[in-house]
């Protein structure tokens, strides 16, 4: 994550709030990058080995 990535997403934030819905927000957006980056990598699991998966 970069500096710049923290301080826009610090931006979209309300003039109050507290520090765990920041925390959450930063997860989620380094949660987002790292599943991007595996795709781009191709490390997915196609769709039909995840509905296997579940049955079990």
């Amino acid at each position: 994550m970069t500096k710049a990535a923290i301080q826009e997403s610090l931006e979209k934030m309300p003039e109050e709030f507290p520090v765990e819905a920041f925390i959450e927000r930063l997860l989620f957006i380094q949660n987002v990058q790292e599943g991007l980056l595996q795709s781009e990598r191709g490390e997915t699991v196609p769709l039909e080995e995840v509905k296997q998966r579940l049955r079990k």
